[in-house]
């Protein structure tokens, strides 16, 4: 296991995101996510929705690079709302969950999410194949960028 991924157990509670929608490789996701994120930003420029500048990264199926999966690019929001365009409420996942916190470059993600998936093997804890990340505030300085990294596991 990684010790500078250390992993915790959580609660998962419950939390809203404005969210579009998409299916890419994970491989694509930092090309992509600004064009995403834009539509929910601009949304909230618009007075439509109120948001709380957190960014969250929903995935679901596919891992792997090259494996398509279901990603919601969102930014927390209080409450649910009615849909505005392709800018939809979704609820977080809740449950017991397996997560870490990365500090560092973006690129390097995907050692916080092997390190929560290598944990749960050595614990016998089954993986629902759902995970988030949620982005701390932005720094030019790499190593001052937060991101929590959560994989929901099964009952």
């Amino acid at each position: 296991m990684s010790s500078d991924h250390p992993v915790r157990l959580e609660i998962a509670t419950q939390r809203g995101i404005a969210a579009v929608r998409a299916q890419l490789p994970i491989a694509a996701v930092p090309v992509h996510f600004a064009e995403y994120l834009d539509q929910v930003y601009a949304a909230a420029r618009r007075g439509a929705v109120r948001v709380d500048g957190q960014n969250i990264f929903v995935y679901r199926g596919g891992s792997g690079p090259e494996r398509t999966t279901d990603v919601e690019f969102g930014v927390g929001v209080a409450a649910p709302f009615a849909p505005i365009g392709p800018v939809q409420y979704a609820p977080l996942p809740v449950g017991e969950v397996a997560g870490t916190t990365h500090w560092g470059d973006y690129a390097e993600l995907g050692r916080a999410h092997a390190a929560v998936i290598e944990w749960c093997r050595a614990q016998g804890r089954e993986l629902t194949g759902v995970r988030w990340e949620v982005y701390g505030h932005w720094s030019d300085d790499p190593a001052q960028r937060r991101t929590d990294v959560y994989h929901l596991l099964r009952r």
